[in-house]
């Protein structure tokens, strides 16, 4: 199952970004245009079958599988010392079942909503 598998997916991210990842954390996967509508299960689970390029917004991901919750607080500080902006977000077993680029569009869109909301609290 794809939540025992503990890794980390980004997207957008720089190779010299990816291999400190690495260093620290171990398995990284990185997200390409061409596995846009593939679920993010299958991409944790190696079932990847790679599809055309598809058109992907132009954004930072990075999304944590198999983190527990001080793992995460501490992978989440260090990641944000050198990534600024973009969207974070863990698994959950509904997230899963969705498309790379479907996940990323609902955290662009969940990002802009949040935004939106600290506007009005001003």
């Amino acid at each position: 199952m794809s939540q025992n598998i503990k890794c980390i997916l980004v997207y957008g991210i720089e190779e010299n970004i990816i291999t400190k990842i690495k260093q620290r954390y171990g398995k990284v996967i990185k997200l390409t245009n061409n596995m846009a509508n593939i679920k993010i299960k299958d991409i944790i689970e190696g079932n990847d079958i790679l599809l055309g390029e598809q058109e992907v917004p132009d954004e930072q991901m990075v999304v944590f599988n198999g983190f527990s919750e001080g793992e995460l607080k501490g992978a989440i500080k260090y990641i944000r010392s050198f990534v600024n902006g973009g969207v974070l977000a863990v698994t959950t077993p509904t997230s899963s079942n969705w498309s790379f680029k479907y996940l990323l569009e609902h955290l662009i869109e969940e990002r802009e909503w949040f935004k939106m909301q600290q506007k009005g609290r001003e």
